[in-house]
């Protein structure tokens, strides 16, 4: 990992391997995996909507957190296994790019992440080509099940429990696309307040940073 050609390592072409013998795909760290169509995601979430109804965007969102903070724990492990030191320990620029590679590696779109907000007491995030951005309960515009999975997976690094709020949608045309605020309960209350006001995302980072 101490090369910088390493920290490709979710993306590069050896990172899955499948047994076809016995059917099995893994991580080359040996994590099982399980690949998944959008006519599965869409059956899932349409399953949700027939069972919870207006709930089903909280019960996605549930997922999502299950899902990414399970995820954070096999990011760190993985890591930490196949570069004989904990992520914790490595540079900025370094957790950035595995992060970055991460999301393209495992299929879950194309993240960017404002570090530089940090010291404010808030991150913001956008994400391109999520497999869940043309999916989701009918008449419902949101990525539940991602800001679950950034909840869970950005708590994971934290001093303590953060909040994932959405403050933009591609589909509805954001300038900045879909776009999210990891923050404090605390902030992330005074973000829905704003969202609430129809504040766009980038007026909603600029009054944080303030």
């Amino acid at each position: 990992m101490k090369k910088r050609r390493d920290l490709n390592y979710f993306s590069s072409k050896s990172f899955l391997k499948l047994d076809v013998r016995r059917g099995v795909l893994r991580s080359r760290g040996g994590t099982r995996m399980l690949g998944i169509s959008e006519d599965f995601l869409q059956g899932f979430v349409t399953a949700c909507e027939d069972e919870a109804g207006s709930a089903a965007p909280f019960i996605l969102r549930r997922c999502g957190q299950f899902f990414g903070a399970r995820l954070a724990r096999r990011f760190e492990g993985e890591l930490a296994e196949f570069a004989g030191t904990s992520i914790r320990d490595r540079s900025m620029s370094d957790f950035d790019a595995l992060l970055r590679d991460l999301w393209i590696g495992c299929g879950l779109g194309e993240l960017s992440v404002d570090w530089t907000q940090g010291a404010s007491g808030f991150i913001p995030i956008s994400l391109k080509d999520s497999p869940m951005q043309d999916i989701g309960p009918s008449g419902h515009v949101g990525d539940d099940m991602f800001t679950g999975i950034l909840e869970g997976f950005f708590s994971n690094f934290g001093d303590g429990e953060m909040r994932c709020v959405q403050t933009g949608d591609k589909r509805l045309g954001d300038r900045d696309g879909t776009t999210f605020v990891i923050a404090t309960f605390d902030t992330a209350k005074r973000v829905e307040g704003m969202i609430a006001d129809k504040v766009p995302h980038a007026k909603i980072v600029e009054a944080l940073a303030r």
